[in-house]
């Protein structure tokens, strides 16, 4: 008998009576705005935002929404129409996203590593745009267009305390003079302060009637399928539904509890679960836009949230420097700590046991918790809860249980559900989906059909309700042998091996040939060179039966890079690094030297020299 995790829905089993229904019972006829707006006066002695050490209170946040819906209404702006904002989170765009979904029209907020011609495409329906001033040299061949009848203009500045205030103004205007991208002066441009001065000339009703499935918000994925830009559009029903399923879920949100939101609002984790949720559950959100791994550790042990959540890669980079100060003597003490969350591309279990093991030293309640989502579904699709852990473990980390509200399968490759335990790709269905790609009709037919999202990830649920996150169903190699070899299978067969901390595999110009990109676990330079020769002879042996060659390793320190706009594994980097890698063939070390041709066919060649039989692997 196939059992249907899809229909037997087990992991209901760890939340109340009735949480399925009540994640789905959302509130009728009303915006996100009009929830929110009723939390804000719920929750009226806590403050909504905290900037740059300034606290804004619930009260005045709400009179910079409706100051926005006024300005964008005397600016023009129509129901329906869709606004770009490109640039990080700051009060006022928090403020503008709300009064634009007050007025019934959409933000649309642009993937930073958008190109000028994908930014051409997105924006031609347009007539205003939001930018930041620091990003002004990305977009400004696209938005000085003249059929932009405004861009407003917004800075790190804005809704500083003084005198911190005029200190970055002017530090931003030097750093403009420099860059050669100081806004022009033109009408066209208008800086945030000003534009709030535009309110005044609006004095009629602000707020429209709810109108069913009116696109609300648009974020961009994260950018795993190369270049394409892919804007998710979701509705006031799928967000307050995405919101209404995190709210029955028990995470670990309260009152008074403070959030880190230090993640661009392009992403719709950033959008809801660092944004929304927390003004529903009455928290402040902490604004903070800046992403470097300096930033985050000062974030993380000077602003002390209470709940923060960024991808494996961060995390990594914050608790290598935790482990490096301890071990230096420095005290931590993280006790603050209810929901610190790994999302993203996430990471595995080696890594999550030594942090628990430093948040333990450094008195922290709560461990690590892990969380997985997707654009096409306004974020969260499971989430760990507190205490709630599988009675057995896989090679890889899970990321928790469903959230009430979702319907969860995993199909093999003819459509068929699989029952638990067994790998294939994830589908998901829930009123939280979105409403389509914007202007990709043809890729929206691909991944939303008869009401399941196709995740395109390869997953397993074991049989208490447990997801478990493989990686990306398109990462495989045919091979003659085995099958399809998934790339991922390749990297964890690599990490079984207890002197390599992390690995990554990665084809050659998309061919069978691949290259693993490996991080040492404190193996001393001298050992690398046996232990490497015993790595590649079992890794053979595994790969003998396929048509897959490994051709060589590429070693990092410390990590493997990652992306500063996605903060996951940099693979477009990584793709094009060909030097610097090697391979061992009875213990002795070769370069490994490629050379292209024109037809992107290449061809790849071994050399050992005197220099080489010396060196350690470093």
């Amino acid at each position: 008998m196939n059992r249907k995790p899809s229909e037997e829905k087990v992991w209901l089993k760890y939340y109340k009576d009735g949480a399925y229904e009540k994640a789905n019972d959302i509130p009728k006829n009303k915006t996100v705005w009009d929830v929110l707006e009723e939390k804000l006066f719920e929750y009226y002695d806590i403050p909504a935002l905290e900037y740059f050490k300034r606290e804004i209170s619930r009260a005045d946040f709400r009179d910079s929404v409706y100051i926005w819906a006024r300005t964008f209404r005397a600016m023009g702006v129509e129901t329906d129409e869709i606004v770009p904002i490109y640039g990080p989170f700051f009060p006022d765009i928090c403020a503008m996203t709300l009064a634009l979904n007050m007025i019934g029209a959409c933000p649309y907020f642009l993937k930073l590593a958008i190109s000028e011609e994908a930014l051409r495409e997105e924006t031609a329906e347009s007539k205003i745009a939001i930018v930041f001033d620091g990003m002004w040299n990305n977009v400004k061949k696209v938005f000085q267009d003249d059929k932009f009848k405004k861009v407003i203009v917004a800075t790190a500045s804005d809704s500083m305390l003084q005198p911190k205030k005029e200190i970055v103004s002017f530090m931003n205007y030097i750093n403009a003079k420099k860059d050669h991208s100081v806004i022009p002066k033109s009408k066209k441009y208008i800086w945030v302060d000003d534009a709030k001065k535009v309110a005044n000339y609006y004095t009629g009703d602000v707020k429209v009637p709810f109108v069913p499935n009116r696109s609300a918000f648009i974020t961009s994925s994260s950018g795993t399928t190369g270049n394409l830009v892919k804007g998710t559009i979701a509705t006031n029903e799928s967000t307050l539904t995405q919101m209404y399923m995190g709210a029955n879920s028990e995470i670990q949100y309260f009152p008074k509890d403070r959030c880190l939101n230090n993640l661009p609002p392009t992403a719709s984790t950033s959008l809801n679960v660092l944004f929304f949720l927390p003004l529903l559950y009455g928290m402040t959100v902490v604004v903070d836009p800046r992403v470097t791994p300096k930033d985050y550790y000062n974030q993380i042990v000077k602003l002390k949230p209470n709940i923060a959540l960024t991808t494996g890669s961060m995390w990594e980079t914050l608790f290598n420097k935790v482990e490096k100060e301890m071990s230096e003597g420095k005290k931590f003490d993280f006790s603050y700590a209810k929901g610190w969350t790994i999302g993203g591309e996430g990471t595995d279990v080696k890594k999550v046991e030594k942090w628990n093991e430093l948040m333990k030293k450094a008195n922290a309640k709560n461990t690590m918790f892990s969380g997985y989502g997707s654009s096409e579904l306004f974020s969260g699709i499971s989430i760990q809860k507190l205490n709630v852990i599988p009675k057995k473990s896989l090679q890889i980390m899970h990321v928790g249980i469903p959230y009430p509200g979702l319907t969860l399968g995993v199909f093999d490759e003819n459509n068929k559900e699989l029952s638990y335990n067994q790998r294939g790709e994830l589908w998901v269905k829930s009123k939280s989906a979105m409403k389509e790609y914007y202007k990709k009709e043809e890729l929206t037919k691909k991944t939303l059909i008869d009401g399941w999202v196709h995740t395109g990830d390869i997953a397993q649920i074991d049989n208490d309700g447990f997801l478990y996150i493989w990686g990306r169903k398109k990462d495989k190699i045919n091979s003659d042998g085995q099958g399809d070899l998934y790339l991922f299978d390749i990297a964890n067969k690599l990490k079984e091996n207890p002197e390599i901390k992390d690995a990554l595999v990665l084809p050659i110009n998309d061919s069978n040939i691949v290259v693993a990109h490996i991080v040492w676990d404190n193996i001393n330079y001298e050992d690398r060179s046996n232990i490497l020769n015993t790595i590649n002879e079992k890794m053979n042996n595994w790969l003998c039966k396929s048509n897959i060659h490994l051709a060589g390793y590429a070693f990092h320190e410390e990590m493997l890079p990652y992306s500063k706009t996605t903060l996951k594994k940099d693979k477009n980097k990584l793709l094009q690094q060909f030097n610097d890698i090697i391979q061992v063939f009875n213990n002795e070390i070769y370069n490994v030297q490629f050379t292209f041709n024109q037809n992107k066919t290449f061809s790849i060649r071994y050399a050992k020299n005197e220099k080489n039989k010396k060196r350690t692997l470093k």
